[in-house]
């Protein structure tokens, strides 16, 4: 039976047509995600850990407007580094770029190739445990043991109808659940500011976890839509000191 549902929402959330809706309520929650890459030059590993533990304190909704919480991230295979940010409300994303705090980061000499990426979030989100504010989260670091993010983006060849998109997200939200999915804590469902790039930030409890996502129905039937392009399937483990953030999530 489970196995017919996720074979119903692929072919229901991703074999949508374009069309025109009137509907004027917005189809976004106030949540937005920032995700930031950068590389390192002239640092081994092990000083850009002390740097992040360093600098980690800083990044707490007493000190910046509307951070909800911060996953501090990497892929050492890649060199590449970052941090997944949840704020309330996009104007919160704007505030925090402008900061002395974000321009300090940036200006530090050994990070470098500094990328930016905003998304909204659909309101439906909650429903597949994705909105940070409502889930279960731990300050203790060793909950981060294991802990992988996978960054999913995609376009598509028609995009939905606004009012497509969101019947969709809240009837097929609920899918994306540890039920079904063992080891998946949530999956936040993102859009670009532009509305072209669509996608998802997922926390697993292991990358085994990801691994046997990617070899599901749901997966593949997603991926192998003529509809959908995925150009993205970004990996990151996550450090220990994001549980200062609030950027450890839980079962």
């Amino acid at each position: 039976m489970k196995k017919i549902l996720i074979l119903a929402c692929i072919v229901s959330l991703f074999g949508c047509k374009n069309s025109t809706s009137n509907d004027e309520t917005s189809i976004y929650a106030d949540e937005t995600v920032l995700i930031v890459n950068y590389q390192i030059e002239n640092m081994t590993t092990d000083e850009h850990a002390e740097l992040g533990s360093a600098v980690a304190p800083n990044f707490t909704s007493e000190n910046v407007t509307g951070l909800l919480g911060k996953s501090f991230v990497g892929d050492a295979d890649r060199g590449v580094f970052g941090g997944v940010y949840y704020f309330s409300d996009s104007e919160s994303v704007d505030i925090f770029l402008e900061s002395d705090l974000w321009k300090g980061v940036v200006a530090h000499p050994n990070l470098i190739n500094f990328k930016t990426d905003i998304f909204k979030t659909f309101d439906g989100t909650e429903l597949a445990n994705g909105n940070h504010s409502m889930r279960k989260t731990s300050s203790d670091a060793l909950d981060a043991d294991g802990l992988h993010i996978l960054v999913v983006n995609y376009t598509n060849e028609v995009n939905p109808s606004d009012e497509d998109m969101s019947s969709q997200v809240k009837q097929y939200a609920p899918v994306f659940s540890n039920d079904n999915f063992p080891g998946m804590i949530g999956k936040t469902m993102i859009n670009s500011i532009d509305g072209n790039i669509y996608g998802g930030v997922y926390y697993f409890t292991s990358r085994t976890a990801i691994d046997d996502y990617f070899g599901s129905d749901l997966w593949t039937g997603f991926e192998g839509d003529n509809n959908t392009n995925v150009y993205k399937k970004d990996i990151y483990s996550v450090a220990p000191i994001s549980a200062i953030s609030n950027g450890v999530p839980v079962l």
